[in-house]
């Protein structure tokens, strides 16, 4: 029973984890809660005391750099193909495509003409616009943004949803996936039908808890078409493209024939068929389709204060407004600017986003001390989701931007071990869903805190490249640096003194302190059990019976026995259809796009049908456990069988509760 029961745990987990992947790789830079989107490579040894002599940020070093790690990553991770574009000083510095825009006919990349899909980047562009409409005093950052659309987004708080919210991904709003892809072009809706359709609930008051949010950025760029009367791809194209002459890039979807025939192909591995065109919904979260010689220029626009080359998208001061700490969770961590994220690396800051779709994951970060600026971005999602970059942007600093050696200075061991009891527990992502079926991802996605003897700490989800755990060390009160590492965290407690927050940087999303009984380590450990039950319920019932027939032993004489016998194995298999449909659904969605929209519902609708038919038999199972244990002659494994079916079946119908999975509702 145990194995059997780790076995159903792991189904479920691998389930939906597949569903989670898709989410957290939905148009994000998606951070997990506990490392940025620009990671770091396993350390090697001891770090030195003294820095390493940084390397001359030149074209002929930056691609030999280059050329040895990318062609490293492609060859040993099943990659089609990579682009990168460095500018520096004003110029283009470096721009170079590594492998195949297609695999299959060996189609070289070309920087110039082969358009990339840079996902969440596009967000940079969005905020761009409404920034110019800013400028311009046609929106208000901090006016309610009912006063700018044509529906009406709920009065749930008394603070209201504004401009400044949504670009700190500080509106409130629960993670909402459905129709965030389509299908095909056919399948593409007006931005307001989707912002209507898809509207999420505010699960958290506006201003104090971030939430990466597609939803919330998808409405910023509907502001800017309602504000211009102008559709969005067409504003961006006319007033951000053409005047940076960005002459191969759009949002428009499909893509023109004179594009289309330049996009590459994007994968899951190289040697894989090809995904196809990603169609997506909330165009302004993520359906910029561009060259690398474009990004570059995009780059050397905001490195130039808002001018390229006499063409002017902002003003200065604009730009240093989306290029400073609007949002903080903590003063010891990076924050989140206007859209623009903050990293701090060896010392220095840079200002960038990640952006993923299911195939494509893109870095964009300019260092505006440095003059300096890199955009990366690969074809293929390969063995970790994000490809590679942070191990190429890692790399790239420390070699060409080393950090001088700082000695941190650690907390007393007894603080340290104090505190690291204090932390530990369980933590979910502000990034979730509470009122669908997508909480169960947020369950699935918990990360807990453990304490070290050492007054360290470790976390379940936090792991280095080698796959080993990461140890955090405490530096300051509650705030923790990863040992032989760059990253930080921290954590905050409330008025009573209770540590509720784990905090990470940048600060697009938070993990909060869940309780026990709402945690993966209570919950998964009895549905588990619960599901193993049924499922051996269901896998003995045939055989159990055909054991009887082979001897000539009739389970029951008595017709209702039988009756309830009987029904309580079609109410078990009703669950073990549910948990084989919910298992299809997962495997199906890592690569059917069309799951993540409307073509889920007749899925949806028959996992609502079993679920109730679940619920409906716990009446049924528990009328059979009573009276089973009034019929003495039935013997003891049968009766007790049948009170523990009872007490697994209230089990799984509770967590589908809980889970939402029992609403009628389709929305996701």
């Amino acid at each position: 029973m145990t194995t059997l029961s780790s076995m159903c745990r792991r189904g479920l987990h691998v389930t939906w984890l597949a569903i989670s992947i898709a989410i957290a790789h939905a148009q994000g830079p998606a951070p997990t809660p506990f490392s940025s989107p620009i990671g770091s490579p396993p350390p090697v040894g001891k770090p030195p005391e003294t820095p390493a002599k940084p390397h001359a940020l030149t074209r002929d070093d930056l691609e030999a750099f280059l050329d040895a790690l990318i062609s490293s990553q492609i060859e040993n991770r099943n990659m089609a193909g990579v682009v990168v574009g460095a500018v520096k000083d004003g110029q283009v510095l470096l721009t170079k495509g590594y492998g195949y825009a297609d695999y299959a006919k060996k189609k070289r990349i070309v920087p110039s003409e082969t358009l990339f899909r840079p996902g969440s980047v596009s967000k940079l562009f969005t905020a761009t616009a409404v920034m110019q409409l800013v400028e311009q005093g046609k929106l208000d950052l901090d006016r309610d943004v009912n006063d700018y659309i044509d529906f009406k987004i709920p009065s749930t708080y008394p603070q209201p949803v504004t401009l400044r919210r949504l670009l700190t991904h500080t509106a409130g709003f629960e993670e909402t996936l459905k129709n965030l892809f389509v299908a095909d072009a056919k399948s593409m809706r007006p931005l307001r039908d989707y912002l209507v359709a898809s509207m999420p609930a505010r699960i958290f008051p506006p201003g104090k808890v971030p939430s990466y949010s597609n939803w919330g950025l998808t409405l910023v760029g509907y502001i800017v078409q309602r504000t211009t009367g102008e559709g969005f791809g067409s504003y961006i194209s006319k007033h951000i493209l053409q005047p940076l002459r960005m002459e191969r890039s759009t949002f428009l979807q499909p893509l023109p024939p004179e594009l289309a025939e330049q996009m590459s192909n994007g994968y899951k591995f190289a040697t894989d068929k090809p995904l196809g065109f990603e169609f997506v919904q909330a165009a302004p979260a993520g359906a910029l389709s561009a060259t690398t010689d474009d990004m570059c220029r995009f780059m050397l626009a905001f490195l130039g204060n808002g001018t390229l080359e006499g063409a002017t998208i902002l003003k200065p001061e604009t730009v240093q407004q989306m290029e400073s700490r609007q949002f903080e969770s903590h003063a010891a961590l990076n924050a989140t600017g206007l859209v623009f994220m903050q990293y701090n690396m060896n010392g220095i800051t840079a200002w960038g986003h990640g952006g993923d779709t299911i195939a494509f994951h893109s870095d964009l970060w300019i260092v505006p001390e440095a003059q300096f600026g890199f955009y990366i971005s690969y074809n293929s999602a390969a063995p970790r989701p994000g490809g590679g970059r942070g191990e190429v942007m890692r790399a790239l600093f420390d070699r060409y931007f080393p950090e001088a050696p700082t000695h941190e200075s650690a907390v007393d061991t007894k603080t340290a071990q104090d505190d690291a009891r204090a932390v530990a527990g369980t933590y979910e992502s502000s990034r979730r869903s509470d009122t669908t079926f997508l909480k169960m991802t947020a369950l699935l996605g918990e990360s807990t805190v453990r304490p070290n003897r050492d007054g360290t700490i470790s976390i379940d989800s936090s792991k280095n490249l080698r796959g080993q755990l990461k140890r955090w060390k405490e530096t300051g009160p509650l705030v923790y640096h990863e040992v032989d590492g760059p990253e930080k965290i921290a954590f905050r407690r409330d008025a009573n003194g209770r540590v509720t927050d784990l905090l990470i940087q940048p600060a697009v999303l938070a993990a909060q302190r869940t309780a026990w009984y709402a945690s993966k380590s209570f919950l998964m450990p009895v549905i588990g059990v619960s599901v193993g039950l049924i499922v051996l319920t269901v896998i003995l019932w045939p055989v159990a019976a055909l054991v009887r027939r082979r001897y000539q032993r009739p389970l029951f004489a008595d017709r209702t026995n039988r009756m309830l016998y009987l029904s309580s194995r079609v109410v078990c298999l009703a669950v073990f259809v549910w948990l084989v449909l919910l298992a299809i659904l997962g495997m199906r969605a890592e690569t059917d796009i069309s799951l993540l929209g409307d073509a889920m519902n007749p899925w949806l609708m028959t996992l609502h049908v079993l679920a109730w038919i679940a619920a409906a038999g716990i009446l049924l199972l528990c009328f059979a456990a009573v009276r089973f244990w009034r019929t003495p002659a039935l013997g003891l494994w049968l009766r007790a069988h049948a009170t523990l079916l009872a007490i697994a079946l209230i089990a799984f119908v509770w967590f589908a509760a809980y889970c939402h999975l029992l609403d009628p509702s389709l929305k996701f």
